[in-house]
């Protein structure tokens, strides 16, 4: 019950909040609240608590990478947690499969990103009701007099993820280590109002909508973990004929989320966004988040690919807008020098053709591609060729010659792990 009360309290706050009138705004709200973060939670992070003399001195603080971010876990986190210790909670809780364990009060969660690469997150129960009352004024409105049912397909379940039931809501977690038909099969007895997945899910999903292996009504689709491609966007929202809302989520925090016309907007009412920029308008994000307390997340260099949004959203909210999340920095191919990022070589693919259920494209030489694909034998052929030529006619566009294609027909996407279309692997 006390859990619940401090869910209601922090979404009344959210609904109280004056609205943002510009960044200047924005600007001068984030700096108010650096500083009582300073003042109140850094100061009990032995690792940031030098730089407070005593007021803290953003300049001298170091930008932190995920590397050094697991290195220092001990010094960062506010809780005396070990890493150790939390490690082992978190690789029991992944071989049991059962994600309830706490330490301290403290939730914990392993994740390995896009990267593969293990990272352990620490959540307290005022986070978790933060984050609750976050999703349910952003992302899964309540509906008066209905509870609306949520198919959450996740690595591994969370306290976190799991907060989210309620009188309102029924939460349903769907572990995307079973077989797919497992998991189908699943979805169709739960039914549920809100979908909410990676994007390779909601496309094997949507596939299976298309055939008739299934039949569900979903009123709202979430999409997160994954770059959304904007073939599969239309593909997955034609097929279950629900809207998609995108959600920016990593271990480091809630990042953003699109508003009802598809815009993703940062939420920089919670976390600073320093940008590292690549050309005029697209950047690396350095993030500082004010609201987490247990794990402070501080001037974390993010590998993501962020494009702003070069005209005003028509939903006329301040909050940074962007283009696209254009995927990670190693999701980039760069031959002869020249970058050729994700999003144009998925959009000139889904011009060739649609024959196909997943693909990877990794550069495993400076002049060589290996393409994997999956589709049906029959299309084999033409699919590869199909590929060939909308590979080899962007790649001409931007002046480069004599890259080798490899083709090979297999399965792309490991059950668990998020799949990643372009991978540079050198």
């Amino acid at each position: 019950m006390l859990f619940k009360l401090k869910i209601v309290f922090q979404w009344l706050k959210l609904k109280s909040r004056k609205v943002f009138s510009s960044q200047e705004h924005i600007e001068v709200y984030q700096q108010k609240k650096l500083q009582l973060f300073a003042e109140q939670v850094l100061v009990k992070s032995p690792f940031y608590k030098p730089y407070i003399k005593p007021h803290m001195d953003w300049n001298k603080v170091p930008h932190i990478s995920k590397a050094t971010f697991m290195d220092a876990f001990n010094e960062i986190n506010t809780c005396g947690i070990k890493l150790n210790d939390a490690m082992q909670i978190a690789l029991d809780a992944e071989t049991s499969r059962s994600f309830n364990q706490e330490l301290n009060g403290i939730t914990i969660g392993l994740s390995t990103g896009t990267s593969g690469k293990r990272g352990l997150f620490l959540v307290s129960e005022n986070e978790r009701a933060l984050w609750v009352a976050l999703v349910m004024s952003r992302v899964i409105k309540p509906r008066l007099f209905k509870k609306q049912k949520i198919a959450f397909f996740l690595r591994a379940n969370s306290n976190l993820y799991a907060s989210v039931s309620s009188s309102l809501f029924e939460f349903k977690y769907f572990d995307i280590f079973k077989p797919l038909t497992d998991l189908l099969q699943e979805l169709q007895t739960f039914s549920p109002h809100i979908l909410a997945a990676q994007p390779s899910l909601l496309v094997d999903i949507a596939q299976a909508q298309h055939q008739q292996i299934i039949q569900i009504n979903p009123n709202q689709i979430i999409s997160f973990a994954e770059v959304l491609h904007a073939h599969d966007k239309a593909f997955i929202s034609q097929k279950l004929q629900a809207s998609i809302t995108e959600v920016y989520q990593c271990t480091e925090g809630f990042l953003g989320v699109s508003c009802q016309h598809g815009t993703m907007h940062l939420n920089e009412d919670f976390i600073r966004f320093e940008k590292e920029w690549i050309d005029d308008d697209k950047f690396y994000p350095i993030i500082t988040d004010f609201s987490r307390r247990s794990q402070p997340v501080v001037k974390y260099k993010l590998n993501d690919v962020l494009q702003i949004k070069s005209t005003p959203c028509a939903c006329g909210s301040p909050l940074l807008a962007l283009e696209k999340i254009m995927g990670r920095d190693d999701d980039i191919l760069v031959i002869n020098e020249q970058k050729i990022y994700p999003d144009l070589i998925a959009r000139r693919i889904a011009i060739q053709t649609n024959n196909f259920q997943n693909y990877s494209i990794t550069q495993i030489e400076q002049q060589a591609l290996e393409i994997k694909l999956e589709c049906e034998e029959k299309d084999a052929a033409i699919t590869q060729d199909a590929f060939k030529k909308a590979i080899t006619e962007l790649l001409k566009e931007h002046g480069i010659y004599s890259v080798s294609l490899e083709f090979k027909m297999q399965q792309v996407r490991v059950p668990g792990n998020k799949l990643r279309k372009i991978i540079r692997a050198i």
